[in-house]
């Protein structure tokens, strides 16, 4: 916990209005002013181009996008042979650290037929190295491919995100057909960062699913938001036009994401899948009462929720836990805590909304019970 109530702290100081415990990866890059590695330039939030598609961005007079190298077309040069692929993982993380990408991994293979395995000799492999901010490139390009998660993307679902652009997934919200299912406000759109809107180019992808608002590949409705300094909130920046559709943080995988996943890598069945989701079931009795507490959202709890309280919680997208796993993950003991606050300063901090802006939901007990009258 002393942990995530540090990034809590460190986050709160840079921008005081920044979705703490769901930080999405275009958040952090935000954060940490990412701008690619070794000449290439990142772009729509979380994406890296090679020279070659920077050069065919710049001179595309088309207003789609003509710069994929990859989509979820088929094109064998720019897809893992037999669904196979090699990674190494950067000495710079921790063990802990490297528990947490190794567990991420793991779950493709509950779902699909993708398997990440350590690469020994590999020519085509990624290399998973903590730079400044969450991006990956699409589809495999050939060679040492970097994929950037910094301490702060070391969350299941940022992990997630950037293995499906690994993978071969392009953005849902930059399909070519998504103004039928979404508006964007362009006016409310931080300045420079219009890119991020873009959409694909119809003849490079296929997309014959269902428009998918809770997708892990489409940003919530506030990304690269304007910040409303008179209401301290960010604004948003696509409205769904279905009713009765929220854009939030999305943090599993849908139906719709497992049967891309595996149509992409031509996969025999998604029986596991199925199973695991049939087997959503609470194993603990105090289910209802830790989701009070708000366990079933903070991070910290995550996979404890999952192997104790997957119904209630509403995680049945996630594996449970299974025999020689819980060695990958810390495990905790939950206790009730004595009505007081964590953080000295929680006084300041209610004076700016955190005992009340939906943004803080998921931290203000841990930090400041007291101060708002939680206990």
């Amino acid at each position: 916990m002393k942990k995530n109530v540090f990034v809590f702290i460190q986050v709160l100081s840079h921008f005081s209005v920044t979705v703490l415990a769901a930080k999405q990866s275009w958040e952090i890059n935000e954060l940490l002013k990412t701008d690619g590695s070794k000449g290439d330039l990142t772009v729509f939030g979380d994406m890296v181009l090679t020279p070659a598609q920077l050069l065919r961005y710049e001179h595309s007079k088309d207003t789609d996008l003509q710069i994929r190298g990859v989509s979820i077309k088929e094109n064998s040069f720019n897809r893992w042979e037999n669904n196979i692929v090699p990674y190494t993982i950067s000495p710079k993380y921790n063990q802990n650290q490297k528990n947490i990408l190794i567990s991420s991994l793991r779950f493709f293979e509950t779902v699909s037929c993708f398997k990440f395995i350590e690469r020994t000799s590999q020519v085509d492999f990624l290399f998973i190295v903590p730079l400044n901010g969450c991006y990956s490139y699409v589809g495999k390009i050939g060679g040492r491919q970097t994929v950037s998660l910094a301490a702060d993307c070391l969350a299941d679902y940022i992990i997630w995100h950037e293995m499906m652009h690994a993978l071969g997934f392009e953005h849902e919200h930059q399909r070519p057909d998504r103004d039928v299912f979404i508006r964007v406000d362009y006016s409310n759109v931080i300045p420079g960062q219009l890119i991020n809107f873009d959409k694909l180019q119809a003849s490079l992808v296929d997309y014959p699913d269902t428009y998918d608002y809770k997708s892990i590949m489409h940003y919530d409705g506030h990304a690269f938001g304007r910040i409303d300094n008179t209401r301290r909130v960010r604004l948003a920046t696509m409205i769904p036009l279905k009713t009765g559709i929220r854009l939030d943080d999305n943090m599993k995988f849908t139906s719709t994401d497992i049967e891309k996943l595996n149509r992409l890598g031509m996969c025999a069945s998604q029986n596991q899948y199925s199973a695991q989701v049939t087997d959503c079931k609470d194993i603990a009795n105090n289910c209802e009462g830790n989701k009070r507490r708000g366990m079933c959202k903070n991070p910290f709890y995550k996979n404890m929720m999952v192997k104790n309280c997957q119904k209630t919680c509403k995680l049945c997208a996630y594996p449970r836990m299974v025999d020689g796993d819980e060695d990958l993950v810390a495990t905790s003991t939950v206790k009730v805590e004595k009505c007081e606050d964590s953080h000295p300063r929680c006084s300041v901090y209610a004076k700016s909304g955190f005992c009340t802006l939906p943004f803080y939901d998921n931290v203000r007990e841990q930090l400041c019970a007291k101060t708002c009258n939680l206990c």
